[in-house]
């Protein structure tokens, strides 16, 4: 009786054991399956972006390093299916991203690539994460998207069109053209089968398809070469364009695009009704409020486009159509240097001049302070979208090419008042010497053509290089 009590008794306790070590086994098994699964890097790219090969030499340094780490390249720039699968998955991750290289690993992602120290370091950590405890594949994250149900199925099938797979090359020498393929092992669905698989399995089933042109995953020494990216300028010698820096870009376009023939002619003509007030203060004043709303007004001006651009994203059409509009606009202003105002020409036109003339007057005549700023917060509004034509060639080119950058939100705005600032120099320069001199003149017709002229051929030397070679206007 006692025995048989006892028996019931242990049966249960015994159950429980049982199924409490099958449990922490399951688990365990489980953690580790998680961490035996390959990671999958996914990188979108751009054909020309030199931020994406420094990326991609790394990459190739780090597929040596874990070998059984996966990598899928997606190039955007020339492709705009898989630039729909790269905005797809960043508003997954809830980002915002407009540019390249953008990475995406299990949970984490990055957009840009600073250097192998920053970004290079940060990628590492997130591998050795992966390995360790496993992470999810990024695609679950939009895996109704019909180009996903492609792309695993193309994994699966191991033959990936218009994308590459990167992985380490099976053999020492590349193979040649006699190699014969032979039957593979059918990989586990949407999961490629890692370089590290296939040379254990290859004795009993090597692969059947071959690999598509791949770059060397051993990251090459760096010897200096010949930089594709110089340019020789006469009495100055070879130099790199991104050697400028993105600062000394900006001070050289904001400071040529404040000698904009147009706005300096109304400035110069509001200064010039000022005069005659023998006011140096009255100068000041209604000079410097003309300067600084007109930077505001540009400002937002130059937020638009910005703002258009990053909304876009990388879209090559966008970057050919503002490399276009910059030609038409650089060939317009070098026009004007030869026929001026004969044909087409990006000035003030004269139907609007005497309503300027109006507004001027009105401000110069107001006696009230309050009266006096606000006129010429109208005469400055008024003005410069009367002069838009004549002065959005640069704005728009500056712009497409601050968003070419790898910057945060932060970074781009403090560009644009950067540029705004080293833009309204030139103005504030002008109302200082009419202040000081208490003379009146006006930009005479020979120097708003020398202006149009290096104007032009700047715009044209820009919309060119966004045409043919934009790597030039990354800098970094």
């Amino acid at each position: 009786m006692l025995r048989k009590g006892f028996q019931s008794w242990f049966t249960p306790i015994r159950c429980g054991v049982i199924l409490g070590i099958l449990t922490v086994s399951i688990t365990l098994f489980a953690f580790q399956a998680a961490a035996d699964e390959h990671p999958i890097l996914y990188l979108f790219w751009g054909n020309g972006c030199p931020h994406c090969a420094e990326e991609k030499e790394f990459l190739a340094m780090l597929r040596e390093q874990y070998p059984e780490l996966e990598m899928r390249f997606f190039e955007v720039w020339d492709h705009p299916q898989f630039a729909t699968l790269g905005e797809a998955l960043a508003q997954a991750y809830q980002i915002q991203a407009t540019s390249v290289p953008l990475t995406f690993l299990g949970d984490y992602v990055v957009v840009g690539f600073r250097s192998w120290e920053e970004t290079g370091m940060e990628i590492d950590a997130q591998v050795q994460h992966c390995l360790q405890q496993g992470c999810p594949d990024a695609l679950d994250k939009v895996a109704s998207l019909e180009i996903t149900a492609r792309i695993r199925a193309e994994v699966a099938e191991q033959s990936p069109t218009d994308w590459q797979l990167f992985a380490p090359v099976l053999a020492a020498a590349p193979p040649t053209a006699e190699t014969t393929p032979e039957p593979a092992v059918t990989p586990k669905p949407f999961r490629f089968e890692s370089e590290v698989e296939a040379a254990s399995e290859q004795a009993v089933a090597p692969r059947q398809f071959q690999l598509p042109p791949m770059p060397d995953p051993v990251a090459p020494p760096r010897v200096a070469q010949p930089d594709p990216n110089a340019i020789t300028v006469p009495l100055i010698g070879t130099i790199t364009v991104s050697q400028i820096g993105l600062p000394l870009f900006t001070i050289f376009i904001g400071g040529l695009d404040g000698f904009n023939p147009c706005a300096m002619w109304v400035l110069c003509f509001l200064l010039s009704l000022v005069i005659y007030a023998k006011s140096r203060a009255k100068i000041l004043m209604i000079g410097g409020i003309f300067v600084i709303a007109s930077g505001v007004i540009y400002f937002l001006f130059m937020a638009a486009w910005l703002n258009l651009f990053l909304f876009v994203g990388y879209v090559k059409a966008l970057r050919i159509a503002v490399g276009v509009v910059a030609v038409v606009m650089g060939l317009i202003n070098c026009k004007d240097f030869f026929f001026f105002k004969k044909g087409v020409s990006l000035t003030i036109p004269e139907s609007a001049q005497p309503k300027l003339f109006k507004k001027m007057r009105d401000v110069v005549h107001t006696a009230a302070l309050p009266g006096m700023i606000a006129g010429t917060i109208a005469l400055a509004v008024t003005a410069n979208l009367i002069e838009l034509l004549c002065t959005a060639g640069f704005p728009a080119i500056y712009t497409r090419i601050l968003t070419l950058q790898n910057l945060s939100a932060a970074h781009y705005y403090l560009y644009l008042v950067f540029y705004n600032v080293v833009y309204v120099i030139p103005l504030a320069v002008i109302v200082g010497v009419f202040a000081w001199k208490m003379g009146g003149r006006k930009l005479s017709e020979k120097e708003g053509r020398i202006l149009k002229l290096i104007g032009g051929v700047l715009m044209l030397v820009l919309g060119l290089i966004l045409l043919i070679k934009p790597q030039l206007l990354m800098f970094g």
